[in-house]
């Protein structure tokens, strides 16, 4: 069962991330919209990628960065069409690297749109983007 219709679940494609992956889910992020947020660490980024890719979704909307308390935080977003009526949803998947440690895979193997965004935060962060 799809729990998209009620916005108080996390729909099927979550929950299953959830398992699979043990990660912390956060949505709907506010009420009665379709936005959800999981909060992992850095190593999953690719694979939970994979996921999402494996199962259909097909647009990165885009890549943000930001520095907050000693740390960067990077944002992946993802548009996906879910529940029984395949309705825009936005996920966003958001990572923390330390400043010591500014190293990332990179996800353009599977969204290759998501080369730009790379690009401008290392050039912003000096994050290194492995293949």
């Amino acid at each position: 069962m799809d729990s998209t219709d009620n916005t108080n679940e996390i729909p099927l494609l979550l929950m299953n991330l959830k398992k699979v992956f043990d990660q912390r889910i956060q949505g709907p992020i506010r009420n009665r919209e379709r936005e959800y947020q999981v909060n992992t660490k850095s190593e999953f980024i690719k694979d939970i990628t994979k996921y999402f890719s494996a199962r259909g979704i097909q647009k990165l909307a885009g890549i943000s960065a930001w520095e907050d308390d000693g740390e960067l935080k990077i944002a992946y977003h993802f548009i996906a069409k879910i529940g029984n009526e395949f309705l825009d949803t936005k996920i966003t998947i958001v990572t923390f690297l330390s400043k010591d440690k500014k190293l990332i895979k990179s996800i353009t193997q599977i969204f290759p749109n998501a080369r730009i965004f790379e690009e401008e935060i290392s050039k912003l962060y000096k994050v290194d983007f492995e293949d």
